[in-house]
């Protein structure tokens, strides 16, 4: 029984193992593809061009049929920002792929959040919630002034 109750636990120990390694590659990943849009101007699409100047800002949420987490919850979130700032492009990424390059985009849901200058400014997958969502809108406006 004993000698079990240790082939459980390393086996449980392995399988955690692996999991952490895989959480910790999709971070540095996705750190890596922000990396390459972040801070830096791109040239949106004609349609999203002016949207951004009527509203100074402009979030492009992109998800998949096929996400699993955080994909509701952001969902959620994106829906109670465009009733509040009328500034929301949702995409979804196995349709709409020529945006989604655009912006290095492989993996829902991810957000992005673009100032008046076509700048890219904030740049996250997975969920955030209301409160961060909005405050990394309200500081992109702000600066906008």
């Amino acid at each position: 029984m004993n000698e079990f109750l240790n082939t459980l636990i390393a086996l449980l120990i392995v399988v955690l193992s692996i999991f952490l390694v895989f959480k910790l590659i999709n971070v540095v990943a996705v750190s890596l593809r922000a990396r390459k849009v972040k801070n830096k101007k791109v040239n949106l699409p004609p349609k999203l061009s002016r949207i951004l100047t009527d509203k100074g800002c402009l979030v492009l949420y992109f998800s998949s049929p096929t996400a699993e987490r955080g994909s509701k919850k952001m969902s959620n979130v994106v829906k109670i920002i465009n009733e509040e700032f009328k500034n929301v492009v949702k995409f979804d990424i196995t349709k709409d792929k020529k945006e989604a390059e655009l912006l290095n985009v492989i993996s829902a849901p991810t957000t992005v959040i673009i100032d008046k200058n076509s700048v890219v400014r904030y740049y996250f997958t997975g969920f955030k919630p209301y409160p961060s969502v909005r405050r990394m809108i309200e500081k992109v406006t702000e600066t906008n002034l």
